[in-house]
């Protein structure tokens, strides 16, 4: 009679731990199948009210770096690459606050356009095709003016306005006044 009494619960025993198991791998079913939705739904577009990071790199289908928006040791701002790889379009911060500023690019990333402004002074700077200065134009509360510089970067060609007086000049190889014109205040 004992002996049957146990037999009896060993089978309630077995009976339950079959229902525990089955339970548990429907929960464990149930489980993964909300991760899999919930990973399927990460992949769709989001929308975010604050994202706090150091920097968000954008890539495109290829998995190819397109937009770079971050900070690092030069300061922070935003860069737009093209298929090379080549920063086309930069705006930026410096790390001292002193500078800003919005450059262009060619597709080899020589910077050939920039507008800002340094310690102050707003600037616009047109380079040549290897990166050298050649139009500069600029100024503060004293004056403004602007030069067209030879491939060297030397000023041969000024045009501005300092206190009060106006003028031009011109300047020979090495940046020496040669001849001008000035209307004095």
């Amino acid at each position: 009679r004992e002996i049957e009494k146990l037999n009896q619960r060993l089978d309630n025993v077995q009976k339950q731990n079959r229902r525990i198991k089955k339970f548990a791998g429907l929960l464990c079913l149930l489980i993964l199948a909300l991760f899999l939705l919930g990973s399927k739904t990460a992949l769709e577009n989001g929308h975010f009210r604050n994202i706090t990071a150091e920097g968000i790199t954008i890539v495109n289908s290829g998995g190819e770096k397109i937009v770079f928006i971050g900070t690092n040791s030069d300061g922070a701002g935003l860069d737009v690459f093209n298929n090379e790889g080549k920063t086309v379009v930069s705006l930026g911060i410096t790390t001292d606050q002193k500078g800003s500023g919005f450059m262009v690019s060619d597709n080899k990333g020589i910077p050939r356009i920039g507008l800002g402004i340094e310690q102050e002074i707003p600037s616009i700077a047109i380079t040549d095709t290897n990166g050298k200065k050649i139009i500069g134009i600029g100024g503060d509360k004293t004056g403004y003016g602007r030069s067209v510089m030879d491939s060297n970067e030397v000023e041969r060609v000024g045009i501005g306005f300092q206190k009060g007086n106006s003028g031009f000049g011109i300047y020979d190889e090495q940046g020496g006044y040669v001849r001008g014109m000035i209307r004095q205040k």
